[in-house]
């Protein structure tokens, strides 16, 4: 199935990267009150309090801390679903 490759998932991580690089830099340039920033900050909260969820969702495939944490702050669902599929590494 097309969801189980991982270069389907790999455009939405650089959206996602590039969305993180903006936000920091419409922050470091003093523009706190853009929305671009608003958002992000939604995001890493969103991202935050989901992470129980995903320690339970990949609890199977023996998820590593280090590298869980990152990645769902990072990436959010587009990371955590497809490792839970065994697309991308857990442990």
């Amino acid at each position: 199935m097309i969801y189980d490759k991982p270069w389907f998932w790999y455009p939405a991580h650089c959206v996602q990267l590039a969305f993180w690089l903006l936000a920091v830099w419409l922050l470091c340039s003093g523009h706190r009150d853009h929305w671009v920033v608003s958002l992000a900050t939604t995001m890493l909260i969103s991202h935050v309090v989901e992470l129980p969820l995903v320690f339970r969702m990949l609890r199977a495939r023996q998820p590593a801390a280090a590298r869980v944490i990152p990645l769902t702050i990072l990436f959010g669902l587009t990371w955590f679903v497809p490792a839970r599929r065994g697309v991308f590494a857990a442990g």
